[in-house]
Parts: C-alpha cells; sequence; structure tokens
C-alpha cells in the first residue's frame, strides 16, 4: 500500500526548473499502477483504479515533450479537469477495494475510514469541477468573481485535505492476502 502513496505523492509533486517538472508526473502514475496492481487479487476495484492510474500516466507524456523541445500538447484547464478526474477516481476506487477488503476482514475502523475518505474525495472531484475551471476563466475584482475564487479555495483545501487523509490511510495499511488466497487481511 505504501507504493500507492508514494505513487500519489510522486503525482502531487510540482517541483519546476525552467518550465520543466523535475519530479515527473510519469513516474507517479507508475508507481501507482504498480501499487494497485498488487492488490488486484483481493478486489476489483483495485484494478479498475490500476487503470485510471494507467490513463494518468498516459495523460502524462505530454509532459515529456519540453525534452524533446517541442511544447505540450494539452495543459491548463484541460490538464487539470484530467487530474481531478483520474486522480480522484484513483482514490474513491482504491477506498472502494479497501472497504470490501475491511469488511470481508472485520475491519470496522478501517471500513469506516475508508467510506468516509471515499465520499469525502467523491465531493471533492465533483466540486473541484464544478468551481475550479470557472474560477480560471473568471476575472475576478467583481462580487462574482470574488465568490468563484472563495469556492475555489474551499474546493482545493478540500481536495488537499482528501489527499492527505488517504496517503496517510494507505501509509497505516498493509493489505495482505492468506496463503490459502480464500480470506483477506488488513494489518
Amino acid at each position: 500500500m505504501k507504493l500507492i502513496g508514494w505513487g500519489l505523492i510522486v503525482v502531487l509533486l510540482d517541483f519546476r526548473y525552467d518550465n520543466f517538472d523535475v519530479v515527473v508526473d510519469l513516474a507517479g502514475w507508475l508507481m501507482l499502477y504498480f501499487g494497485l496492481r498488487r492488490h488486484w487479487r483481493l478486489d476489483n476495484a483495485f484494478r479498475l483504479a490500476a487503470g485510471f492510474a494507467s490513463v494518468g500516466a498516459i495523460a502524462s507524456l505530454p509532459e515529456l515533450l519540453p525534452l524533446l523541445g517541442d511544447r505540450p500538447v494539452f495543459g491548463g484547464e484541460l490538464r487539470l479537469a484530467v487530474l481531478i478526474v483520474v486522480g480522484g477516481m484513483v482514490i474513491i476506487l482504491t477506498c472502494t477495494g479497501l472497504m470490501r477488503v475491511a469488511d470481508k476482514a472485520g475491519d470496522l475502523s478501517l471500513e469506516r475510514r475508508a467510506r468516509w475518505l471515499r465520499g469525502t474525495e467523491a465531493v471533492s472531484v465533483v466540486v473541484s469541477l464544478l468551481i475550479g475551471p470557472r474560477q480560471i476563466a473568471v476575472s475576478g475584482g467583481d462580487r462574482m468573481g470574488d465568490v468563484v475564487g472563495l469556492l475555489s479555495l474551499l474546493s482545493v483545501g478540500l481536495a488537499f485535505v482528501a489527499v492527505v487523509w488517504f496517503v496517510l490511510l494507505v501509509f497505516s495499511q498493509n493489505v495482505v492476502g492468506s496463503t490459502t488466497g480464500s480470506s483477506q487481511a488488513i494489518t
């Protein structure tokens, strides 16, 4: 599970040098994919989350174009929307898998935390998609711009809380299958 957490951190880190992201998102998406792939046998939600991580890896390829001297194919609002949806679905589906595995193992505490986190992330994704892109289009200085800016700030805050909560959750969990393969345990 820690590889999933590290992958998300790498995707979110944005250290730029000469307008190039030094910490390449592709590495983070691949870490997410392989971390989720380790848990496919436990629940199909992990398999679906890995699929979204693959989409994230493909969507991050244009970031590498500055190395070749080309400009990125897409950026700004479209890239932000893709990252919001793909990253959100990875977190939501991973939480769904954790909920199911925890329920089977009888770990009600983990099941409850994963359920709350899944709901928080779902709200964050919806609000970010509804408010976030509009904040870019509104110039500010007027009342509507101030309201949308405030809502956008709240959306970013909610997304930040959900991501930090998710990273802490996956770093604290170790999902393993028994040697028989018929039962799962979360410790």
